[in-house]
C-alpha cells in the first residue's frame, strides 16, 4: 500500500475521532449549559422569591409599626382629654361657694362612718371654714370630740381623717383619681361615642 493511501486513512481516521469526540464534546456542553441555565432559572426565581417575601415582610413591619403609631398618638390624644375632663372637675370643686364647699365637706366626712373622736385635717386654705363646719357637724354628733388641723398631706381641697393610726383619704387629689381609676371608659365613650370593646 502506497504511503500516500496510509496517510489518507489514518487523517480520515483522526478526522472521524476528531469529529466524534467533537460531537461529544458538542453534546455535553449542550448538556452542562442546559443544567446550568436551569439553575440560573432556579435561583432567579429563588431570588426573586426571596426579594418579594423580604419586601412583603418589611411592608407589614412598616405598615404594623403605623399603626401601632397611629394607636399611640390616638391614645394619648384621648389621655390629654380625660385629663382636662377631670381638671375642669377639680377646677369647679375648688371654685365651689362657701356653703356649697362645706356641704361638700360634710357629705365626705358622713361616708367616713365618723365616731367623734376622729382628727381631721384640712387645706390649709379651708380652715378658715373649720368654726363652721364645727358647727355644722355638732348637729350630728353632740358630745363630738373632734380635732381640726391642717392636713398631714398636702392638698388642694377635700380633708384627711386619722381613726386611730389610719388615714382615709378625702382630698379631692384622691378622690379625683379613685374616680378617674372607675369612671375613665365611661368618661372616653360619652366624649369619643367608644364602643364597649373599644381601647382607652
Amino acid at each position: 500500500m502506497p504511503l500516500e493511501k496510509i496517510t489518507e486513512r489514518i487523517l480520515n481516521d483522526a478526522r472521524k475521532a476528531a469529529e466524534k469526540i467533537l460531537g461529544k464534546a458538542k453534546d455535553d456542553a449542550g448538556r452542562i449549559r442546559s443544567r446550568a441555565e436551569k439553575r440560573i432559572a432556579e435561583y432567579e426565581l429563588n431570588a426573586v422569591k426571596e426579594a418579594e417575601a423580604h419586601a412583603a415582610a418589611k411592608k407589614a413591619q412598616m405598615i404594623h409599626s403605623a399603626e401601632r403609631m397611629a394607636r399611640n398618638r390616638i391614645l394619648k390624644h384621648k389621655q390629654e382629654w380625660i385629663d382636662r375632663v377631670f381638671e375642669a372637675v377639680k377646677a369647679e370643686i375648688l371654685d365651689f361657694s362657701d356653703e356649697t364647699y362645706l356641704t361638700f365637706l360634710v357629705d365626705l366626712l358622713k361616708k367616713t362612718d365618723l365616731r367623734g373622736n376622729e382628727e381631721i385635717g384640712l387645706a390649709g386654705k379651708d380652715l378658715k371654714l373649720q368654726k363652721r363646719l364645727q358647727n355644722i357637724l355638732q348637729e350630728s354628733f353632740p358630745n363630738n370630740q373632734f380635732r381640726f388641723g391642717v392636713s398631714p398631706f398636702p392638698m388642694e381641697a377635700g380633708l384627711v381623717v386619722k381613726k386611730g393610726q389610719m388615714f382615709l383619704n378625702a382630698s379631692v387629689e384622691a378622690l379625683l383619681g379613685e374616680m378617674r381609676e372607675q369612671e375613665s371608659r365611661k368618661v372616653a365613650q360619652i366624649l369619643f361615642e367608644e364602643e364597649d370593646g373599644d381601647e382607652i
